[in-house]
């Protein structure tokens, strides 16, 4: 299985984080590239309802949605969206829609949960080590918290640089 983070719904063609923001009308959104004999549509789709809350109207932006790339997904997923009515107490607002074009995010938004897993590690060694531990504590501890702070600044520079990235 392989997943991309990505942009679809809307008629932008040249969708990036900021156009998304601005109200475009892409989806923030993920493909998933899957094989049936190893895990079903229908497991997909449990795992789907069970990342979010569907009974929360969002803004297109952050919708609930499903794209299905084939019939057959379509009759399964309007399937399992009338027995979510059917069993919530909330409303439903999750969108079935027709397939569009997918529009890759930028680089510093894939696996973006375990770049920042990491950089939250990091920022809690560079605060024990800046404000916690006495100086002098860890051998080269100075030099540590500047080594530290420059990893933290430079795992950024992605999203920093992604702002001229449709200039090149």
């Amino acid at each position: 299985m392989r997943t991309e983070v990505g942009y679809t719904g809307g008629e932008n063609t040249k969708p990036d984080y900021g156009s998304v923001c601005a109200g475009d009308g892409h989806t923030e959104a993920l493909k998933i590239v899957y094989d049936p004999a190893v895990i079903s549509y229908e497991r997909l789709l449990e795992v789907f309802w069970s990342l979010h809350n569907p009974s929360q109207r969002m803004t297109e932006q952050y919708k609930s949605a499903i794209w299905p790339q084939t019939p057959d997904q379509a009759r399964i997923a309007a399937a399992v969206i009338a027995a979510k009515e059917k069993t919530s107490a909330l409303p439903i607002f999750t969108d079935l829609e027709a397939p569009k074009e997918f529009y890759k995010a930028e680089s510093y938004h894939q696996n973006y949960k375990s770049k920042n897993r990491l950089r939250w590690g990091l920022v809690a060694v560079y605060f024990l080590a800046s404000n916690v531990l006495p100086p002098g504590t860890v051998p080269q501890q100075a030099l540590l918290v500047q080594v530290i702070g420059g990893v933290i600044f430079a795992s950024y520079l992605p999203q920093l640089l992604s702002v001229f990235e449709k200039f090149f």
